[in-house]
């Protein structure tokens, strides 16, 4: 049994290509639904997972309270004021683990991700074998596509039938670990809906706002107006890493 973890982003759909293509049997699919993607991802998924389908692979979703929910209860939001990144467990890890003990009991399924070498500095190194993740309950972690370049992977999304997106996974959007280019795609509605969470959030015992990103790693823009703002001055593209060093799940991905 292989278990994909798949966002359908770039990646994603690379990897469930390859996986049809090595002739893999007895596949799913695993999509973690976060209550927090764009307004057009659902269709995106969608059409991931008739793909997938039609491949003969089996495709499933797990579902979680939703970020909105999920920073009211928690009284701010991920990463912000120290409070870690519990949003990865609490809508992608936890759900994804919970699936994993009614489906595969035995811990014998290998769990599968997209992640490559090239894409970041901080997954330079990833490992194509973990032979016991921790993240993924002790289950075998494989990673085919370390190894691959953009290149090699837009050809594999080329043979799959999709077009190759402009930029990473909107599963989450936008996720705590934000790019540069990913604070630049945000619609005014998504903005809206942060700038109104944050206001309904307050602020803390220290009198410090409870805002989505923290300004000390952006130039001291204080909410998400602000950070929009900071986002669209030009800046050098080794200013724009898509991951920071915290983001290291095992569930998140392109």
């Amino acid at each position: 049994m292989y278990v994909l973890f798949c966002s359908y982003g770039n990646d994603s759909i690379a990897l469930i290509q390859w996986a049809h293509e090595r002739g893999l049997k007895d596949v799913y699919c695993l999509y973690s639904d976060t209550g927090w993607s764009a307004d057009w991802w659902p269709s995106r998924v969608a059409d991931g997972e008739a793909m997938a389908q039609s491949y003969g692979f089996t495709t499933a979703r797990t579902q979680s309270e939703g970020m909105l929910i999920l920073v009211k209860r928690k009284c701010g939001w991920p990463g912000a004021g120290g409070q870690g990144q519990f949003c990865t467990a609490e809508l992608k890890v936890i759900p994804a683990l919970n699936w994993l003990d009614i489906n595969d009991p035995d811990n014998e399924a290998s769990a599968m991700t997209g992640v490559r070498r090239s894409e970041s500095k901080h997954r330079s190194d990833a490992p194509e074998h973990v032979p016991a993740s921790e993240r993924h309950g002790g289950r075998e972690l494989w990673q085919p596509l370390v190894r691959h370049t953009d290149e090699m992977r837009n050809a594999l999304i080329r043979r799959a039938g999709f077009e190759v997106l402009p930029h990473r996974s909107l599963e989450c959007y936008p996720c705590i670990n934000a790019n540069i280019d990913d604070i630049r795609l945000l619609s005014e509605d998504r903005i809206q809906l942060i700038d109104v969470t944050e206001k309904a959030l307050g602020f803390t015992k220290k009198r410090k706002p409870r805002v989505m990103f923290r300004s000390a790693r952006r130039k001291g823009a204080v909410g998400i107006r602000a950070v929009v703002q900071w986002a669209a001055a030009p800046r050098s593209r080794d200013q724009m890493e898509m991951f920071p060093t915290e983001c290291d799940s095992g569930y998140c991905g392109g």
